[in-house]
Order: structure tokens, then C-alpha cells, then sequence
């Protein structure tokens, strides 16, 4: 629960500091307590009830989010629903100031008012701050009237500005203010410093005492403050604010704000998964928005602490980890989550399974499993492990997540015994992976009926930079393509006649795992570990957190992941997914000159294309063989379905239907509904101790994306040409150039 300051009042625009909430002095504030999950209706009861109001009065809550905004003249955010209330209780989590703004509708209810000198959205100043800036301001006003014309004087605007400086120094803090804490004493003073361009000496500080003068020895301005006893809060008993320094005796703008003073104030750019700001980001950012330059090294220590601060301390985010998965297993039933620790209690490997990827996979998905092994880039290190599927649409449906030292023997153990709990063994389960070594032996241990495959691409990568068969590669590429037999073993004898050493390897490779026709079981169209790649890449930049904001990363994708394929197949109404529908329209197109002579009942012969084929409706197969292992009507089927007058749909598979891809996704992946400081979990998990895993940064830079395969060199140089200087020609360049201009 937070406890929030509610402050009756209205709104007022001010010149000096932009918009400020005008308090009412005879209804004065409430103490409020809220929750994430509070509702509006609730909140505006609460605070009726406490204010002594009628029910049915019309009222208005709101605040000036200034973490969020850079402009003064930014309006208010006013709350009217559930979701607003969320997002309110959200932002101040994170704000010293926990303060709500309450207008009464009715005008009459607003009486016996005053200007808040703080520019801030609460809380009760000093009644005569802002009317004596206005009085000195039509002094000024008056003086321009009776000087002579002729003589050299200041301009309107620049006595203005005088007096409206020197008023937002003296109303930006106030004698008796309190602050939770000296570090938040301090950034006010460093951001009032760098925002009216002056500099101070801080005399004393310790932690009881904080007192500072401006730079300028016989300058009036200072400021002390005290804390209270028995707290960490400061208050401020004596404060000049008005500076008496010549401009023209700086040595520089202003003072720098620290490092965390300036992470406070870029740190909400850092939230969500993307990677932020970069330290040449911050330095532009602070010189256009503060007028403030900085280093790049006091850029580099701000983005480290905003960054820590958004995504937690990696030491403190492994001691996280039992309560975590605790309460990530009571918002999602049926969550499978494990963890592993060494003898000394620090980290060795962790799992995690949500329940509604698992129930959706056994009622909608093919049965084919990718997994795949990622580096991670946080202090740490690590490896991710992922298991996903495809869906009917072809999208990534993630399976399962696993956090390890390294792709060693005992990792992916452990990682494919966690995932056997969640997906028995079965022999219509097919697994496809790269040509690890640890999961060719283990795989086979764990899961004894399923059948395995390897990814052609890593073959392919094999072939080229070992064998260098970059002249059978494409060769290689059409074999394991093949879907008749009899197409495979031409390709091959090619291969082994070309290349005796490259079908060698091929036949040790074992053809059964990376050709398609002979592949013992379905493996549909997936033919590499691309859909594993593709879910390490949508979390590139979540590879860099610590391991908790890596798993809440995981649990958000999913979570949009889910709602919006679940709001896309609601809204598809044709019988088959979007991707089929769109394979269905490219084959009819194909076959749409084909001939077809009726055999019996369900068997045609289909002549036109390179060879006649027979299609079996009745078994669903074709000579082609592509009607067999994708088990959706190829172009030879469809006319045959024609002829009969069905529907493609009605001869494809139930995966690809539109039911089952609503089936997949009818159920959302939830957040953990309660803040972190109100975590309830069993005894026995909060003693669980988890610290962090022993590591070492291995010499050089960090690479945030994996090696480029000679394969992909060999499609870059494909794809490049080059062209002479002189008369922008290919074939030849400028020093072998003949051509007359």
C-alpha cells in the first residue's frame, strides 16, 4: 500500500513556474492509502468520505507528472478511470512527493485560496511569495514610464525577467522545507544550481549537517539545513536565495549536476526493454534541455545509475529469484519454474515454463520443439537457453526459458529433464537444434521416443567453412529441400560424384536428421533453428539486464505476444490462418491449368506439371509428396478438391485452422499483480538464499550480436557489385577503364 497526500484546491497558471495547484486553506489535506489494484470508484469514495463531502459531489483528481515532462506549460493529468488510478499509483512509487490533486467542480466550493510558491502540485506556501514578485514587477513598470526617452535603459522584458529570476530562486525552496532524505536535499540545490546558472561551495556535510554558500565569497546566498533527529529527513533552517555576485565575474555557466542527479532525471527513459539513451545521447540531451555540458565519462556513470536503478542491481536481482518465481507461479497456475544452486548458495541455473504456453502447445501447436543457446550481456554473463514452437500463423510461440552457465553437458541436462516435465516424450515430438555436441548426446537420453533433427543452416555453415563445398552448397541446399525420395537420391549422387569428401560428411551427418523425405516422423516446413534465433533477437536488448528484469522482459513479451494474436485471430474469420491462406492462394494460382482425371471416388490423376501426379483425398497424399509431410493441399490437390466441388480447407490439417490458433492464445500470460514490497510467500522461500554466480569478463569487447557465418559472407559478396568511378559501369574499375565519356 502507498499513502498519498491529498490536497483540496485548483489549478493556476504562473509565469515563473508554469502551472501550480492552488491549496484551500480551510479544507487543507488527507493521508490516503493505495493500492496497485484500487479502484477509481473506490479512491473517489475514500476521499469523499474522509474530505467530510456529500457522495454524489462532482470532483476531479489530478497531477502534474514532472519526472515525465520537460515543458512548464504542460497541462495536468487528470484520473477518471481504473487504468489512470494504476498508472498514478506506478509513477509515485518512484517520487519522493506522494501528492493528489482534488478540484471540486463547483466553482463557490473553491474560496479562501492561495498561490503555491513551490511551483509543485501540493502542499501549503507562504501567502505573500508570489504577490510581492508582481508588486516589484509593476514597480518596474512604472519606473520605464518616467525615465527620459533618451536615456540608455533596460527594456520591459529584461526588468521582468530580473524579478522573475530572483523570484523562482526564493520560492524554488523555503525555509522550514523538509526532505526525506540529504541525498534528495542535494540533487534540488545541484538541479536549481545548473538550471539559473550558478555555483556553490558546500561547507560542511555529514549526517546531520548540510550547509553551502555561493562560490562568490562576498555573494549573500547560503543555505543550511539540519536533520531531524532520529530520521533520515533534512529540513532547511536558514536559507538567502537571492544571489548579490556580479554576473560578469563567472568563471562558468553554472554547476554540474553529479551523476546521479542526472540519472534521476533521464531515468524514466530507461524503462520497458529498449536500451536507452546512449552517453553521447545524455550529453545532447542535458545541453538542449538543461543547458548543461557534461563529460562523457559523467554521462557513462549516469546512464549506469539510472539503468541500475530502472532494471535493479545484478547482486541484489539474484537474491530475487525464489520469491520472484514464487509469485510469478501464483499469477500464472500451472508455471513450472526451477533453480539450481551450488553448495555455497550461489547461482547456478534457472527454468521457467508458463503454464498457459504449455496447455496451449498440447491443444493447438505442431509437435516440433526448437531450442537453441544464446550469450547473455549482463555483469554476469550466462547463457539463455530457449525451447519454442511455431503456431498455426507461423509466429514463435515461446515454450520454455533457462538461464545456465554455459552449452555444456550438464547445462542442457538439466535444462531438457526441467522441459520434460512440462512436454512428455512421444514419438510424434520432434526436436530440432544445431549440431551441438551436449544435445546430440542428451537428447537421446531424456527424450527416447521423440525424434531429432539438425538446423540445414549450420550444416550448410559447415560444409562451406570446413569442406569449403561452396560449389555443391546450393546443391546441399535443394537436397535437403527434396520431398520425394527419389529427387533426394539424384541430388545426392550429384553431390557424392562432385564432391566424394562433402557426401561423406553428409552421409556421417546422418541424412535422416537434415533431409526432409527422410526425416522418421513430421517436421512440417521447419527446417532450421531460425525460430529460436528469432527469439534471441527479440530479446537483445533484455540480454543485457540482470536475471529478475530478464524474466520480467520474457513475461511482458509474452504477455503482448498473447492479447495481440488473440485479438488478430478473433477478428480472422476465414477458415484457415492468415500464412495458409496466403499458401493456399499462391498454389491455386499454380495449378489452376493443371488437368485432372477422376480414378475413382477420391483418387484423380493431375497432369500439366513436370510429372503427373496422383492425389488421394481420402489418405491426403500426393506423388509430389508436399501434400504428405505439410499436410495442406498442394497445387496438384486443390484442383482435384475443385473437381469434386469441396473446399481446400476441409482436406487440411487441424493445426492450421483459425479454431485451433484461437485455441493457443485464449489465455493471457498475467504480471504479478502485487508491488514487490508486498510479496507474501511461504516461509521456506523466503529463506532461500541465492547469491551471485562466480564469474569472470573474458579479455575484449563484448559482442552483442553472433559471428558472421561464412555463409552469410558469401550472400553479402553476392549481393555487392562493384562499379568504376569514372563512368559508373560494372565489370571493371577506373584504372582498367576504356570507356569514352
Amino acid at each position: 500500500m502507498v499513502q498519498i497526500y491529498v490536497v483540496c484546491g485548483s489549478w493556476k497558471r504562473c509565469q515563473i513556474n508554469g502551472w501550480i495547484f492552488v491549496a484551500d486553506e480551510r479544507k487543507g489535506g488527507r493521508v490516503v492509502g493505495v493500492e496497485s489494484n484500487t479502484r477509481f470508484d473506490d479512491l473517489k469514495a475514500m476521499v469523499l468520505e474522509d474530505f467530510s463531502f456529500e457522495s454524489g459531489i462532482d470532483v476531479e483528481f489530478s497531477y502534474l507528472p514532472r519526472g515525465l515532462i520537460n515543458d512548464a506549460i504542460s497541462p495536468r493529468v487528470v484520473i477518471s478511470n481504473d487504468r489512470q488510478v494504476q498508472n498514478f499509483v506506478g509513477y509515485i512509487r518512484k517520487q519522493e512527493s506522494k501528492q493528489l490533486c482534488l478540484t471540486l467542480k463547483d466553482p463557490k466550493e473553491n474560496s479562501g485560496v492561495h498561490i503555491d510558491g513551490n511551483g509543485d502540485h501540493g502542499g501549503v506556501p507562504p501567502t505573500d511569495g508570489l504577490s510581492h514578485v508582481k508588486d516589484e514587477i509593476k514597480k518596474g513598470k512604472m519606473i520605464l514610464k518616467e525615465i527620459n526617452d533618451e536615456e540608455e535603459v533596460l527594456s520591459q522584458k529584461e526588468i521582468e525577467y530580473d524579478y522573475q529570476f530572483r523570484g523562482a530562486l526564493m520560492e524554488a525552496v523555503k525555509i522550514k522545507q523538509e526532505f526525506r532524505s540529504k541525498s534528495l536535499l542535494k540533487s534540488t540545490f545541484e538541479i536549481l544550481a545548473m538550471k539559473h546558472n550558478f555555483d556553490y561551495i558546500v561547507l560542511k556535510s555529514d549526517t546531520s549537517f548540510w550547509t553551502a554558500r555561493c562560490v562568490v565569497k562576498e555573494c549573500n546566498w547560503r543555505v543550511r539545513a539540519v536533520s531531524l533527529k532520529g530520521t533520515t529527513m533534512f529540513v532547511i533552517t536558514k536559507y538567502v536565495g537571492e544571489h548579490t555576485c556580479a554576473p560578469s565575474g563567472k568563471a562558468k555557466i553554472g554547476r554540474t549536476a553529479s551523476a546521479k542527479t542526472i540519472g534521476n532525471l533521464i531515468m524514466q527513459k530507461y524503462e520497458g526493454v529498449k536500451e536507452g539513451p546512449k552517453p553521447n545521447d545524455i550529453i545532447q540531451l542535458m545541453r538542449i534541455e538543461h543547458g548543461c555540458k557534461i563529460s562523457y565519462d559523467l554521462a557513462w556513470e549516469a546512464r549506469e545509475f539510472a539503468v541500475n536503478y530502472v532494471r535493479g542491481i545484478p547482486e541484489e536481482s539474484y537474491a530475487k529469484i525464489p520469491r520472484y518465481l514464487h509469485m510469478l507461479k501464483e499469477a500464472n497456475p500451472g508455471t513450472h519454474t526451477a533453480f539450481k544452486t551450488d553448495p555455497d548458495g550461489s547461482f547456478r541455473y534457472m527454468f521457467i515454463s508458463f503454464g498457459q504456453s504449455i496447455r496451449g502447445f498440447y491443444k493447438a501447436m505442431r509437435r516440433v520443439i526448437v531450442i537453441d543457446g544464446t550469450f547473455l550481456k549482463n555483469k554476469y554473463k550466462g547463457t539463455l537457453l530457449v525451447a519454442t514452437a511455431l503456431d498455426g500463423n507461423s509466429n514463435l510461440y515461446p515454450l520454455a526459458f533457462g538461464v545456465v552457465d554455459s552449452e555444456n553437458d550438464l547445462s542442457w541436462e538439466w535444462f531438457l529433464r526441467q522441459l520434460h516435465v512440462v512436454i512428455e516424450d512421444d514419438y510424434d515430438l520432434a526436436f530440432i537444434s544445431d549440431r551441438n555436441l551436449s544435445i546430440g548426446r542428451l537428447l537421446p537420453i531424456v527424450y527416447q521416443r521423440a525424434t531429432h533433427g539438425i538446423c540445414i543452416h549450420h550444416l550448410l555453415n559447415n560444409v562451406i567453412s570446413y569442406l569449403h563445398g561452396k560449389g555443391v552448397a546450393a546443391l546441399v541446399a535443394k537436397a535437403s529441400k527434396a520431398y520425394r525420395i527419389a529427387d533426394f537420391q539424384t541430388m545426392m549422387t550429384d553431390i557424392v560424384k562432385n564432391r566424394p569428401d562433402v557426401g561423406k560428411y553428409l552421409v556421417k551427418a546422418d541424412v535422416r536428421k537434415w533431409a526432409r523425405c527422410l526425416f522418421v516422423g513430421y517436421r512440417y516446413d521447419v527446417r532450421t533453428t531460425n525460430p529460436a534465433e528469432s527469439l534471441n533477437s527479440a530479446l537483445r536488448s533484455p540480454r543485457e539486464f540482470p536475471v529478475i528484469p530478464l524474466l520480467d522482459s520474457i513475461r511482458e513479451m509474452l504477455t503482448r505476444w498473447f492479447f495481440k494474436r488473440r485479438t488478430l485471430s478473433s477478428k480472422h474469420t476465414h477458415p484457415l490462418t492468415v500464412a495458409v491462406e496466403k499458401k493456399i492462394t499462391r498454389r491455386t494460382e499454380k495449378g489452376k491449368a493443371f488437368t485432372v482425371q477422376q480414378v475413382d471416388a477420391t483418387r484423380f490423376v493431375v497432369g500439366g506439371d513436370i510429372y503427373e501426379c496422383v492425389v488421394d483425398l481420402a489418405k491426403r497424399t500426393c506423388t509430389c509428396a508436399k501434400f504428405d509431410l505439410q499436410k495442406i493441399p498442394c497445387r496438384h490437390a486443390i484442383p482435384a478438391i475443385f473437381a469434386i466441388g469441396k473446399q481446400p480447407h476441409e482436406f487440411t490439417d487441424e493445426l492450421w485452422k483459425t479454431e485451433l490458433w484461437r485455441v493457443g492464445y485464449e489465455e493471457a500470460v498475467n504480471p504479478i499483480g502485487v508491488p514487490e514490497d508486498a510479496w507474501s510467500v511461504p516461509q521456506v522461500v523466503d529463506e532461500e538464499i541465492v547469491s551471485c554466480p562466480e564469474s569472470r569478463r573474458a579479455a575484449g569487447r563484448r559482442r552483442k550480436r553472433r559471428f558472421e557465418s561464412v555463409e552469410d559472407k558469401i550472400r553479402s559478396q553476392q549481393r555487392k557489385t562493384h562499379k568504376c568511378s569514372r563512368c559508373d559501369n560494372s565489370g571493371h574499375n577506373r584504372a582498367t577503364c576504356d570507356m569514352p565519356i
